[in-house]
């Protein structure tokens, strides 16, 4: 396959591939509102720096850029400056993006010279033939699990066939909704909604699933309804992906001749613009406008308070159809994220105990799990505020590898004891000293964050991307309502056109 047209963005950098220098030591504000810089367009890139449909679907096999790296290890100390009442949200919301004329001279030059816009990139462009992993639909639910960990995947497709294109994929949100099945908190009134065949075996299953014995993935992924999975080929363009995944579709397939090649994700996609970002000058506006000017998020957040047990939190976000949530005490002060693939800390029976415990004490167990995986501590930003700049909360968002950033309203100290009071509590029922620590420390933050007023999607971004492409009717909300609403099986949405796709969407924004 020819080398990719992008061989500079940190996703498709070749491992040894030279670092450009800047010149100067760049700012925190300017870090956090500027794309990562270019490479030296010089550099002779073999055929291996194209992104492979393993990095398309793995967040962890992606070389991060000093750019990036740099963002993520700045959060913090950002964070921590903001508590000193300085005004870097209004500075870096403000800011434009700042061009390196020595990196990005030559960025809008592609095909032999010609200019091409974001809209115009191919997936042919963003795959590599060969690198895709796959299950079978007959394995247990603990491999397919296994296989998502071993791999760093959030999701993996799973094949009843070889090359099977009608193949469904298997999820952290599949993984939430077996554990709801074996604890008994998964109600299913009418057996027959589920789109398994044959329908005799379904309540054997289920028996199977609560007495500790394994049940093939393939029953599991159908036990909730799906957007469709929806196969775009390598010719087509990122315009016709951001129509998609701007609904709150999360992925889509990418194929040639017949053959499954990629999966493209939301964040994936997010980082991949973020990253090429110096290369599309019709960004730098979007990038450098504030949230609240752009009117995009949503003021409706999905939260749950930081003293209610985690079982509730799971099965929130199984009943809402929702990837994560935000934590808050009684005062909606934010204390921080729970997401579905926070699943894996509680898969092994040894673990179950968190079920019942407070969902604050979860997030300590979180942040512990994070810092013995990164060997050091690690407390990620996953709030804004509405004058945040788009730039600074994608960059927010490509760090974290997070799918939404709560949209908080800052408050001054004086106005945060009662809250924090008010936790102080559920710190004191943890006997783990480390878990207690961070409990306080979770509290103090409160201070940093500020209460829940909104939320910001991947979605709500995609969609914005289409709307400046004219695509009026890619609204974020569309798939949700869509997979909430359906009753009929996963199958026959599986296997939609993009033609009976974009019916559906403009039948819904009718409504």
């Amino acid at each position: 396959m020819p080398s990719s047209k992008y061989p500079l963005s940190p996703s498709m950098r070749a491992p040894n591939s030279p670092l450009s220098q800047p010149s100067r030591k760049t700012s925190i504000a300017e870090m956090l509102s500027s794309p990562p810089p270019l490479e030296n367009t010089d550099f002779n890139i073999n055929s291996n720096s194209s992104l492979s449909n393993l990095e398309l679907n793995n967040p962890n096999s992606v070389p991060h850029s000093p750019a990036v790296s740099s963002i993520s290890s700045i959060l913090n100390q950002d964070d921590l400056v903001n508590n000193y009442g300085t005004d870097n949200e209004e500075y870096a919301s403000s800011m434009m993006i700042s061009r390196n004329p020595s990196t990005s001279s030559t960025a809008s030059h592609f095909l032999n010279g010609a200019s091409l816009e974001w809209q115009d990139i191919k997936l042919s462009e963003l795959v590599e033939q060969n690198k895709l992993i796959r299950i079978s639909d007959n394995i247990s639910v603990e491999q397919a699990f296994q296989t998502l960990v071993e791999n760093g995947l959030t999701s993996v497709p799973v094949e009843s066939t070889p090359n099977d294109l009608d193949c469904l994929t298997f999820d952290y949100t599949d993984l939430n909704t077996y554990l709801l099945l074996v604890l008994n908190k998964l109600k299913i009134e009418n057996l027959n909604s589920i789109d398994y065949e044959p329908k005799s075996q379904i309540l054997d299953y289920i028996k199977a699933a609560q007495t500790g014995k394994q049940v093939p993935v393939s029953f599991v992924i159908r036990l909730s309804h799906k957007n469709p999975f929806l196969k775009l080929n390598e010719s087509d363009t990122l315009s016709t992906v951001v129509e998609i995944l701007g609904t709150g579709v999360h992925r889509i397939a990418i194929i040639n001749n017949n053959k499954l090649t990629g999966i493209l994700s939301q964040r994936r996609l997010v980082k991949f613009l973020w990253d090429n970002a110096r290369r599309f000058p019709s960004m730098e506006g979007l990038l450098s406008s504030s949230i609240r000017s752009l009117h995009i998020g949503s003021s409706n957040p999905v939260s749950i308070f930081g003293d209610e047990p985690l079982i509730e939190a799971l099965m929130k976000m199984h009943n809402l159809k929702m990837s994560s949530l935000a934590v808050v005490d009684r005062n909606y002060h934010l204390l921080g994220n729970i997401s579905v693939t926070d699943v894996r800390l509680v898969s092994s029976s040894s673990k179950s105990d968190l079920l019942y415990k407070s969902s604050l004490h979860f997030i300590s167990v979180i942040l512990n799990s994070r810092g013995l995986e990164n060997g050091k501590d690690s407390f990620p930003i996953f709030h804004v505020t509405a004058q945040t700049s788009l730039g600074r909360a994608i960059a927010k968002l490509v760090a974290t590898k997070a799918h939404r950033l709560w949209i908080v309203k800052p408050e001054s100290a004086s106005s945060t004891p009662s809250s924090q009071d008010s936790n102080s509590k559920h710190s004191h029922n943890h006997s783990h000293s480390h878990s207690h620590s961070h409990n306080h420390k979770l509290e103090d933050d409160v201070h940093a964050t500020g209460k829940l007023v909104g939320v910001l999607s991947l979605t709500d971004i995609l969609s914005l991307y289409a709307k400046t492409l004219g695509k009026a009717h890619v609204e974020p909300s569309l798939a949700r309502r869509q997979r909430r609403r359906s009753s009929s099986g996963v199958s026959a949405l599986s296997n939609g056109s993009l033609e009976m796709f974009r019916k559906s969407i403009s039948e819904s924004s009718q409504r």
